[in-house]
């Protein structure tokens, strides 16, 4: 239960041995891999033979594998968008070996010829959608149009006579007809309405070239629109049949394309493993960027748990001998990655600490101490036995078929163990999914927060007290362990002395607790300004101390939220089941009843499970690691095979 322990490592190989070397670290998972600089080398002395060291050029190796990645995703998508088969929420993974896993990699051109093909028809699709989008805005232009019998080549000049065609607003289209047959129908003039539409009248005219300037004049002044329409031939309905052939064509050529997507489906498996197979082969040429070379060998610098360090020697012997490992204890002002050596029902808790921070390489593992705070917190805050049944077995169930790994697994975890916590805590207070344990006959193993809520409340401020009493003494050890001990008497010591008076005093012994209390303070006011050089200063300052004394209780009264949200979550629940009792008058009203009880409770789980989280990590964050947590660190983040689709499994004959 603390943070591990780490070796530095520095390996030296053949750049003919150098994949090797990194696929056998890669399935190990142990290392993590150091960006090397060349400077350090000529500060050591190494000046001359820096220039033997030179980094490796392999971007472009990275970048086209991202490319590679880019399409093979794109065609997963395609494929996807024509087939409808739905993958199980609950489906896992299936097992590829090293070996089936090497062979799709040595098969990728042939498989990105799907996704090349993939490509293809989606050139082919946008075409056809972009080509019956203007068919579509060719026949919408006709439809009006579509009485007009002259082919539109034919509308314009001849050698006497004008044609065309135009508009009029509908409003005043019978006075605009009206007055051009009786200024200009009795000579060589000729009107004809052709269609309309909910705004405007079309109109075809035909006149002699003599009459054109009065013509165009009265067109003018009575607001007539011309149109043309250039590049077409025939007549509008022509021009629209061959618009609809057209169109029929273009859906005969995407429904071939689409059956060609759904085809493709078949090539799923093979493209979803070559993805996680250039996945991991991009994450290993991103990390060997970070190696040095020279003409025929390469230099690694990394970290390893020290628990690791034999089995990787060995390993690493086992798969090439010429190979040069040294390792090192980190220096004492070395910051190294920080990983946890954590019992299994710890382990999910990390997830908390994790959200937070990475604490400092030389601090504390502070999950052992946020697991039994967080289970207990998270109970109380849910409350409700019924509840806890709930969570803890929609956790187990996806945690077994889902098979969850690395952070997935913490929370899968994290909410089974929250489900128990919400399980035993509401037995104790007796919430079983609202009010129903009292209306069964249920009672409470303890009592019930809502009869009696001063008890809860002293009862939380009591939790947290212990909580921040924790931290304290977590930082006083930190203390004690470099060499500090005074300043764990003076800073957490009387501190200690100071609150459990303060305690005793309305608890127990007024005069005890009152001694203890001055014993504390006057030990504060003397030691908490003992870094000032005046003394009038350090008197100050430690007086000064004293008000800090509201932050502690600022604390402890955050703790009052484990009651709140607990008996809000109570609350709702009885509600919910008055609401859906209320129906339960006849077999149909049992239905609504039933309806109503599931979905409220399932709502009311959700919004308690997500305001018990979220106020649970804050008592951790604020009240808690506000007394020792020290910052700083960086997660261990080692080279390893990280999939999407598949899970990864070794056979021996494809080491």
């Amino acid at each position: 239960m603390a943070i591990v322990e780490m070796k530095k490592l520095f390996l030296i190989g053949l750049q003919a041995d150098k994949d090797r070397i990194l696929n056998a670290i890669q399935f190990m998972g142990n290392v993590e891999i150091d960006d090397i600089e060349l400077d350090e080398y000529i500060g050591e002395g190494y000046g001359g033979e820096s220039q033997l060291l030179e980094r490796y050029d392999g971007q472009g190796i990275v970048e086209r594998i991202e490319s590679q990645l880019s399409e093979i995703k794109f065609a997963l998508n395609f494929i996807g968008r024509y087939n409808n088969v739905k993958r199980s929420v609950f489906a896992p993974k299936p097992a590829v070996s090293l070996k089936e896993l090497n062979k799709v990699r040595k098969n990728a051109d042939s498989i990105l010829q799907v996704a090349g093909t993939c490509r293809e028809l989606e050139q082919r699709l946008t075409e056809l959608s972009a080509r019956a989008t203007r068919v579509l805005s060719t026949k919408q232009q006709l439809l009006p149009w579509r009485e007009l019998n002259v082919p539109l080549e034919q509308i314009g000049d001849t050698v006497t006579v004008h044609t065309m065609i135009g508009t009029v607003e509908k409003g005043v289209a019978a006075q605009f007809e009206e007055k051009m047959i009786q200024e200009l129908g009795s000579r060589e003039f000729y009107i004809q309405k052709v269609g309309e539409d909910k705004e405007q009248v079309n109109y075809f005219l035909a006149y002699h070239k003599g009459l054109a300037e009065e013509v165009e004049a009265r067109l003018k002044e009575l607001g007539f629109s011309r149109v043309s329409f250039s590049n077409m031939q025939g007549t509008p309905v022509d021009i629209i049949q061959r618009c609809d052939r057209e169109l029929q064509a273009i859906e005969a050529e995407r429904k071939k394309i689409e059956e060609q997507a759904r085809s493709l489906a078949v090539r799923v498996n093979e493209l979803e493993i070559l993805y996680d197979a250039l996945s991991i082969q991009k994450e290993k040429e991103e990390q060997g960027l970070k190696l040095l070379k020279t003409g025929q060998a390469f230099l690694l610098k990394g970290w390893i748990p020290s628990r690791y360090a034999e089995a990787f020697v060995s390993k690493m012997q086992s798969v090439t001998p010429a190979v040069y490992i040294r390792l090192e204890d980190p220096a004492p002002d070395e910051l190294f990655p920080v990983a946890y050596d954590n019992p299994p029902l710890v382990q999910p808790f990390e997830l908390v600490t994790e959200l937070y921070s990475t604490p400092h390489p030389r601090s504390i593992d502070p999950n052992p101490f946020v697991a039994p705070f967080f289970f207990i917190f998270f109970g109380i805050m849910m409350g409700d036995a019924g509840y806890g049944i709930v969570i803890a077995s929609v956790a187990y169930l996806a945690m077994r078929k889902l098979r969850l790994k690395g952070m997935g697994k913490k929370l899968g975890m994290l909410v089974f163990l929250g489900g128990i916590s919400t399980f035993l805590w509401g037995a104790v207070f007796g919430g079983w999914f609202g009010n129903m344990g009292q209306l069964l006959g249920l009672p409470p193993l303890w009592f019930d927060p809502a009869g009696q809520p001063i008890k809860m409340l002293i009862f939380c401020f009591a939790l947290g007290l212990i909580q921040i009493f924790v931290g304290m003494g977590i930082k006083a050890y930190m203390s004690i362990r470099q060499g500090k001990v005074w300043d764990a008497i003076f800073d957490q010591g009387f501190w200690y002395i100071t609150l459990i008076g303060l305690v005793l005093m309305v608890t127990y012994s007024k005069v005890v607790g009152q001694c203890m209390a001055l014993a504390g303070a006057m030990g504060l006011v003397l030691t908490q300004g003992r870094h000032q050089k005046n003394i009038i200063k350090r008197l100050l300052s430690g007086l000064l101390s004293l008000y800090n004394i509201t932050g502690y209780f600022s604390d402890m009264l955050s703790y009052s939220r484990l009651f709140a949200l607990g008996l809000a979550g109570g609350v709702i629940g009885t509600v919910i089941n008055q609401l859906g009792l209320m129906a339960a008058k006849s077999w149909i009203g049992w239905i609504i009843a039933i309806v109503v009880l599931v979905a409220g409770h399932s709502f009311n789980i959700l919004i308690n499970i997500l305001g018990a989280y979220v106020h649970s990590s804050r008592l951790q964050y604020i009240e808690f690691f506000g007394r020792f947590f020290e910052a700083g660190g960086h997660a261990f983040k080692p080279l390893r095979i990280k999939t999407k689709f598949i899970d990864v499994y070794k056979e021996e004959e494809a080491v």
